[in-house]
């Protein structure tokens, strides 16, 4: 039986501490419309395929963005708030080069990268505060299906 791990966000706020509700507006902010963005949730399972996104992690090994990857393991762990987020995932990228000790053959680390925007947060009493925000999320997608662009390429 799959387990799916929900890998939220670690969102902190550059001046302050963040109540929960504004930790949970953030997680369910909609930020695909902004560069770079990464999302407030990952679902994931072990066995889960996913496409590496926004970065180039080595192009040597063939860790690139848009790589295709199966999750082999999740590594979490809970914020203050009672939030759980991922603290590493180890992928296998069944057509690269990589090889790292203790790892079997072309499994690699993904861990968080981080994304700093800013936004205004509704608070209880109704007023808008303007906040930046500094956002740790694993860059990485679910790859269940994939663009024409996308396919591009890639041996079918």
């Amino acid at each position: 039986m799959l387990s799916v791990v929900n890998c939220l966000a670690l969102d902190k706020c550059t001046s302050r501490s963040l109540t929960l509700h504004e930790r949970q507006m953030l997680l369910n902010l909609n930020t695909t419309s902004l560069p770079q963005s990464l999302p407030g949730t990952i679902p994931l399972y072990v066995g889960m395929p996913v496409i590496l996104r926004l970065r180039n992690l080595s192009t040597d090994l063939g860790i690139t963005n848009g790589s295709q990857g199966i999750v082999q393991k999740i590594f979490t762990s809970t914020c203050p708030l009672g939030l759980m987020y991922a603290t590493c995932v180890y992928v296998e990228f069944p057509y690269s080069k990589v090889s790292l000790d203790g790892l079997p053959p072309t499994y690699f680390i993904i861990t968080p990268v981080k994304w700093t925007f800013t936004t205004l947060l509704k608070q209880p009493q109704g007023e808008t505060v303007k906040v930046r925000i500094c956002r740790l999320q694993l860059p990485i997608q679910p790859a269940f299906a994939v663009t024409g662009h996308s396919a591009q390429g890639k041996t079918l």
